[in-house]
């Protein structure tokens, strides 16, 4: 019975569990060699193949443990190139005991982590600190998107020039109402209507030249002023070419500090048009020179221009309209990229009117003349404007209003 209970068990856990059953039942058998000092010489050989199988167990396990490890590095080396995974590992570890050894108990480790790494490289530049929020009643504009609108309108209406390269056509039409009060037999009342066309033309070392010609349509009423009511005495309708004025504008001075910018302009008004039509007197008919500055200074959103001027007029079938001195100022407002709004004030100043050389004392006038203009920018290169002027003084026009649509486009390939 004992050769059969020592009979070589087979390998792995089968193996060990036959073995501790058969050194159990060797030892419920005999209790009385249990009690012995020393071992009976039949034991020996069975004590001796247990801890050889027992050795043999360790050594399958350390080997099993090795590869887990070969196992893992290679994995390791597999997750350097992807995101980083969790890996559990499992190993098969044995527990001792009293009576020898207890069946392999599987062991769970910790969770590990495997991270990519990182890249090499310059590191990632530092998002600049939140600006600041603006304090009530503050708000900020970029110079870039407040120019946008404000830029075209301070082209379109003479304090800026028309870049190199680029090209500005300015259909419009306007419409002014007069009325001009007699004290003594008749009271003259006009309504004025001339469209026009006006080109810009950017050219190099920031100057620019300008023509335009526009077409009067004039109506003349003249009223009797003593009689209550009026009494019409005639109405009349007029029209014909306008005066062909041409220009040239340069830019001077760039602002600097306090120093505001500074352009000059001379224009020359030809006499393409005639004195009357119809009866009715036009707008055109007399050669004039004119000479202008303007200062702009900016404090965006706002800017503030100013210009003064003098035109010298020449006589034309013996009649002199009088030489003029003019003064505005204006401020101009981005109200958004696309938007801006203005406020300007204009002050003509007309001379005493000579007629063959004889002066009319008391025929000088001053012709102020608040407006108020809007203008946006409508699609790409087109900005519409409109303004409303208000006369001042009796002899100023009472009331003007002026709509154009300028178109900006490149002339070089810009």
């Amino acid at each position: 019975m004992r050769s059969d209970t020592t009979r070589r068990a087979p390998a792995g856990k089968a193996a060990v569990r036959n073995a501790a059953l058969a050194w159990t039942a060797m030892l419920i058998a005999t209790p009385a060699l249990a009690q012995t000092a020393e071992p009976s010489s039949t034991a020996e050989p069975a004590v001796k193949q247990l801890q050889q199988e027992i050795r043999e167990r360790d050594a399958l396990i350390e080997s099993l443990a090795r590869r887990v490890e070969k196992l893992e590095q290679q994995v390791g080396k597999r997750a350097a190139a992807t995101p980083a995974t969790r890996t559990t590992v499992t190993r098969a570890v044995a527990t001792p005991s009293a009576e020898g050894t207890q069946p392999v108990q599987p062991v769970t480790f910790p969770e590990q982590t495997t991270q990519a790494p990182t890249p090499l490289g310059p590191p990632p530049a530092e998002a600049p600190p939140p600006a600041a929020p603006p304090a009530p009643g503050q708000f900020e504009v970029s110079p870039e998107a407040a120019e946008r609108a404000l830029e075209r309108t301070l082209v379109a209406t003479g304090n800026l020039l028309v870049p190199t390269g680029f090209a500005e056509i300015e259909p419009l039409f306007a419409y002014t109402r007069r009325e001009v009060s007699s004290q003594v037999l008749f009271n003259v009342n006009r309504n004025e209507l001339f469209p026009a066309l006006d080109v810009r033309l950017g050219l190099p070392w920031e100057s620019q030249i300008e023509a335009a010609l526009p077409w009067n349509f004039n109506e003349q009423q003249v009223t009797e002023a003593v009689t209550s009511p009026a009494q019409l005495q005639s109405n009349r309708w007029g029209n014909a070419v306008g005066d062909l004025t041409i220009s040239a504008a340069k830019t001077f001075v760039h602002e600097s500090g306090w120093v505001p910018s500074v352009l000059g302009r001379v224009s020359w008004e030809a006499p393409t048009g005639p004195l009357r039509s119809n009866g009715v007197p036009m707008t055109s008919g007399f050669n004039r020179l004119n000479f202008s500055a303007t200062a702009l200074k900016r404090q965006d959103p706002l800017v503030f221009v100013a210009t003064g001027g003098y035109a010298k007029a020449f006589e034309a079938n013996h009649l002199n309209p009088g030489n003029q001195f003019n003064f505005t100022t204006g401020a101009f407002l981005a109200t958004s990229p696309e938007t801006s709004l203005r406020t300007v004030l204009s002050q003509n100043f007309v001379q005493d009117i000579s007629v063959n050389g004889v002066t009319i004392p008391g025929s000088n006038t001053v012709q102020p003349i608040l407006t108020f203009g809007a203008s946006s920018i409508l699609g790409r290169g087109i900005l519409v404007d409109l303004q409303v002027g208000l006369g001042l003084t009796n002899t100023a026009p009472k009331y003007q209003v002026i709509l154009s649509s300028t178109y900006r486009f490149g002339v070089t390939g810009q």
